[in-house]
């Protein structure tokens, strides 16, 4: 009988799956060296970011960049002011017309021209949308290009999420930095939690997983390895078909299983 432990999480309509071995049942501990605990560190980080966006953001929502001209690029404390202000106005027009800002930030400006990233909910009040907001608020004191990238139709992001921790990764290791993080989030998302069992089973996980039922498996999100001390690990996530508005509200407890 083998003993694995799963991990799952429900993040809009994706889920995504673990499968490794619990610690009880681990002998010995291989060294790790600083540049895999580096690349260990971005990838969790980038797993974590696309949870949160998967779990809160949809298609027709936005993922905005927001440039400065050439000639008026502000310094970093500069730029947080003006992207705080951006955020304040976006969150009194959200208001007064009865929405609720949902956001995600990071910003970028090592080794080439400061910018903003935003992945943001798209609202319509019957005049105006976000678009018109972002660019009713983000003029002058230097303000340029606006590039407004609508999130794409599957619901898996994490492609977005890889991107935008490496964009940043500079940025956020330089110790003078004002923004001290490598994102900041509105605190109204949903933080998608783990769940998880101990499953016993006559034979070791299936190296080819089957979807839930009603779900598909993203082929690019398998994988079949070690993790970073060397013990078997599985990873994937499954994505729903034909999914609805309200499968985007949080979830708990595990569905049946999807058939190892």
């Amino acid at each position: 009988m083998h003993r694995y432990k799963q991990i799952e999480y429900k993040a809009g309509i994706t889920i995504e799956v673990i499968k490794c071995i619990p610690k009880g049942c681990r002998e010995g501990q291989r060294k790790t060296t600083p540049e895999e605990i580096a690349e260990s560190n971005m990838r969790q980080a980038a797993r974590k970011l696309a949870r949160k966006i998967n779990a809160n953001f949809k298609p027709g929502d936005w993922h905005v960049v927001l440039m400065y001209r050439r000639d008026g690029r502000p310094t970093p404390e500069q730029a947080q002011k003006y992207i705080k202000k951006l955020m304040d106005g976006l969150r009194d027009l959200y208001k007064k017309n009865g929405f609720v800002l949902k956001y995600v930030h990071a910003t970028e400006y090592k080794n080439k021209a400061i910018h903003h990233h935003l992945v943001i909910n798209n609202v319509n009040d019957g005049k105006r949308t976000t678009v018109e907001y972002i660019r009713e608020l983000w003029k002058g004191d230097g303000k340029g290009n606006k590039q407004f990238i609508p999130l794409y139709d599957d619901g898996e992001y994490k492609r977005l999420a890889e991107y935008l921790i490496k964009e940043t990764e500079k940025t956020f290791r330089d110790k003078n930095s004002p923004f001290k993080q490598r994102y900041s989030c509105s605190r109204n998302l949903i933080n998608p939690l783990p769940d998880s069992r101990i499953r016993k089973v006559k034979t070791h996980w299936k190296l080819e997983p089957k979807p839930r039922p009603g779900y598909y498996i993203d082929q690019d999100s398998i994988y079949n390895g070690t993790d970073k001390l060397g013990y078997p690990y599985q990873r994937y996530v499954m994505i729903k078909l034909n999914p609805t508005d309200e499968d985007w509200e949080p979830c708990t407890g595990f569905p049946p299983d999807e058939g190892d």
